[in-house]
């Protein structure tokens, strides 16, 4: 089982393991009001922030698979995460399979970066895990909505989070 990320590369993006060096990157994304316009709705402390990292590091460790930090190979700045996880969201009815989750900085939508980093995620994904994954989306977020259809992700239900109503999205094992 991998106790760490692989490092993924595309044409213009690199997916890695996180490490602390991140937090600082990570609490300034989780503050950014436009980056949870569609999570919650409410910019995060830089503590949760914290938790966050904690948890995006050990799911690696816990569960061979877990979230990448996605890096500009340009600039080499954070631009986002792109991951999978085992959240033990309360959700009602519950997640059945790994759950994929990804968010970028609004300063980069618009470049095709999601596409090609959940491209890479799932191919890792479908080779290694081999097994049907699951997501989240809130209806208004278009843009995540059409990017799962393209990754073969297919609508299933609705259910109940944080009081409020997600769309369920289930993607066949390879």
């Amino acid at each position: 089982m991998l106790t760490q990320a692989p490092r993924l590369d595309t044409e213009r993006l690199i997916l890695r393991h996180f490490t602390v060096d991140d937090f600082d990157d990570l609490a300034a994304f989780w503050a950014n009001p436009g980056v949870v316009k569609f999570i919650g709705g409410q910019p995060q402390s830089a503590e949760v922030s914290w938790s966050r990292l904690l948890r995006y590091i050990g799911h690696w460790q816990a569960l061979g698979y877990g979230y990448w930090a996605v890096i500009e190979k340009q600039t080499g700045r954070y631009v986002g995460q792109f991951g999978l996880q085992e959240a033990k969201r309360d959700l009602t009815p519950a997640l059945t399979a790994p759950e994929a989750g990804w968010a970028l900085t609004p300063e980069v939508h618009g470049k095709g970066y999601a596409k090609e980093a959940l491209n890479a995620m799932l191919a890792w994904a479908d080779s290694e895990m081999k097994a049907p994954l699951c997501c989240i989306i809130d209806e208004e977020n278009q843009r995540s909505v059409h990017l799962a259809e393209q990754a073969g992700f297919q609508y299933a239900h609705e259910v109940s989070y944080h009081s409020k109503s997600v769309g369920m999205f289930t993607r066949p094992a390879p």
